[in-house]
């Protein structure tokens, strides 16, 4: 038979062995530095970049333009195989369809219905494809002679079809049926010999139109009322563009600055938010920075469209929650 002193010593070693390991853990605890804050993320997030350039369905020969629909997936007018392309944002091809009028393609945009419009400056039309790319019909705009670079077109959510005029400094607005229900004289206060290049709508019925060259953004009425200016760049009018690319949504306006390399944002009513540079990620491009487009889709993503390469460099937008919808 065993002595109860053994037992009496089994149970103080075994004791002594937890209040030590609490003892440990308790320390080791204490010992632990306070995690460090993380710091935020930049407003302007890189992701990744995509583009495979080519001749035929899913490839990008020599694309002009590009737009994002509500969705967010993302549309390229091609006029060098005569096509239109659809991806997602991440780069995975949707659709393609070809025409022999998109060789001369030099815009394009998305309604609400997923309807693609795609600009012929040139000519002086505007043609328009159901969702899956069967032809619609097309519309009579002023004719741009000896037009280069990018027109920029856009529909508003009732369907109403927006067209810079360069040639005429006007800006020409249609309703669904493809009846002129107004143009109006852009800009308002003409400085030099400033010509709009993109016009871009929102929700509220407000109309933004910009002047690449001078830097100018204005913001109108539907009905073509002038409501507010101001100068993206310090820049004047001349042989090369201060704006190159240029986007708008609920909550702001977007413009790629081409020197230096950088997004800059405002409230929609003209209210100067943010400076972020993007030279890091854009050192890449192949072409002039002059060339590049941006679009925002509604999963607060900015796209930087670089047409020489071709590729997308697609970046995460941190801005406001509540500002950003």
């Amino acid at each position: 038979m065993l002595n109860p002193n053994y037992y009496q010593s089994r149970w103080k070693f075994l004791l002594a062995t937890i209040f030590a390991a609490l003892l440990t853990a308790s320390c080791g605890k204490q010992a632990d530095p306070a995690p460090k804050p993380q710091a935020p993320p930049p407003p302007f997030e890189f992701l990744n970049s995509w583009g495979d350039k080519g001749e035929g369905p899913g490839k990008l020969d020599q694309p002009v333009a590009f737009a994002a629909d509500e969705l967010g997936n993302v549309f390229f007018a091609d006029p060098g195989g005569g096509f239109v392309h659809k991806f997602e944002s991440k780069g995975t091809p949707l659709l393609s369809f070809e025409d022999s009028r998109l060789r001369r393609a030099s815009g394009i945009a998305v309604d609400s219905g997923g309807a693609i419009y795609v600009a012929d400056a040139e000519r002086g039309s505007v043609l328009i494809f159901f969702p899956d790319g069967t032809f619609y019909r097309a519309r009579q705009v002023a004719a741009q002679p000896r037009f280069t670079g990018t027109l920029g077109i856009s529909v508003d959510i009732t369907g109403h079809l927006y067209v810079p005029d360069p040639v005429h400094s006007r800006i020409v607005k249609l309703d669904p049926q493809g009846r002129l229900m107004k143009s109006w004289t852009v800009p308002k206060d003409r400085a030099a010999d400033e010509r709009p290049s993109a016009v871009g709508t929102v929700k509220d019925d407000s109309v933004f139109v910009v002047f690449d060259k001078s830097g100018r953004i204005e913001k109108y009425s539907s009905d073509g009322m002038w409501i507010a200016s101001w100068m993206a760049t310090d820049n004047v009018a001349g042989d090369s563009h201060s704006i190159a690319g240029f986007a708008v949504t609920d909550a702001f306006v977007f413009a790629l600055i081409v020197s230096p390399p950088q997004i800059r944002v405002w409230t929609i009513d003209g209210q100067h938010k943010l400076d972020a540079d993007l030279a890091e990620h854009l050192a890449t491009i192949s072409g002039p920075a002059t060339a590049l487009q941006i679009a925002v889709t509604p999963h607060a993503e900015l796209l930087v469209f670089d047409p020489s390469a071709p590729r997308v460099f697609r970046f995460r937008i941190h801005l406001e929650a509540e500002e950003h919808k």
